[in-house]
């Protein structure tokens, strides 16, 4: 695995980055359509669903079904929406859906004469459970993204936590009455258009927090590696490899393990 982690460092260097959220730089060419804006949406299956290198459908127990919609203002770029997924953790079997509203702005910004998009965002995560826990938890996400040559996207991007990630508190276990545990979430993923509506993708990440002693697999490293395929109306297939560097999460179901991961997904 740490192979595979030096192998995601060196593709930082050969490939660029595009990652971004699917709401990101839409520009919406169509005139607006409600209280100056227009919705779009995006839905997507595949035989799991990857979180930070973690598996957020119990190792293909379950499969990923998950989709969104968003409402993008025309003339600002300030937008809000509502994202729902299929999620498994056999650490907390209750645990069956997750859901998430959203709102931020995205647009363009300039420093140092170089230019760049920009998207900012609040994020709040609801795991909807049948058992009484503390998992919700928010995140502010900063992220850019550039096009360093025609075919080739940088993304990049830094979340912190608002509020104890997943109910974790400074406490033996999750749950208690102790002080949060904050996240602080950094990645790049570069993109390189291959033509003909091929793309292939790296991501190298690293998920720390305030005090990693209370997070069972404490700070962590992730990487993938991918490629893509765009169709016509808003279509795309995708195949991906995720890794970590966490060596035994056995008391997670080894979620944080290597995983191949396909999907087919659709814009509207």
């Amino acid at each position: 695995m740490n192979n595979f982690i030096k192998a995601g460092i060196f593709s930082l260097t050969v490939l660029s980055t595009y990652g971004v959220a699917a709401h990101e730089g839409d520009t919406h060419d169509n005139e607006p359509d409600f209280l100056g804006g227009n919705f779009t949406g995006w839905v997507e299956f595949g035989n799991e669903r990857m979180f930070r290198g973690n598996s957020e459908t119990q190792n293909t127990d379950i499969l990923s079904l998950q989709g969104l919609l968003t409402w993008t203002h025309a003339d600002t770029g300030i937008y809000a929406g509502y994202w729902m997924a299929t999620n498994k953790f056999d650490i907390a079997p209750d645990i069956y859906a997750e859901s998430g509203p959203y709102i931020g702005k995205f647009g363009t910004a300039e420093v140092a004469g170089m230019g760049f998009n920009y998207n900012v965002f609040l994020w709040h995560y609801i795991y909807h459970e049948d058992g009484v826990g503390q998992p919700n938890y928010t995140e502010l996400w900063f992220t850019a993204n550039k096009d360093v040559t025609e075919n080739l996207n940088i993304y990049v991007e830094f979340v912190p936590t608002l509020d104890a990630w997943f109910g974790t508190k400074d406490v033996v276990g999750t749950k208690g009455n102790g002080d949060p545990v904050y996240g602080y979430a950094t990645a790049i993923t570069p993109t390189y258009k291959l033509g003909n509506g091929w793309s292939v993708n790296g991501t190298l990440g690293y998920q720390a927090f305030n005090k990693p002693q209370f997070v069972g697999v404490g700070d962590w490293m992730y990487a993938n590696i991918g490629v893509a395929k765009t169709f016509g109306d808003g279509w795309k297939a995708s195949l991906s490899y995720h890794d970590t560097n966490v060596d035994n999460d056995v008391d997670t179901s080894d979620i944080w393990q290597s995983h191949v991961v396909g999907s087919i997904s659709k814009s509207f």
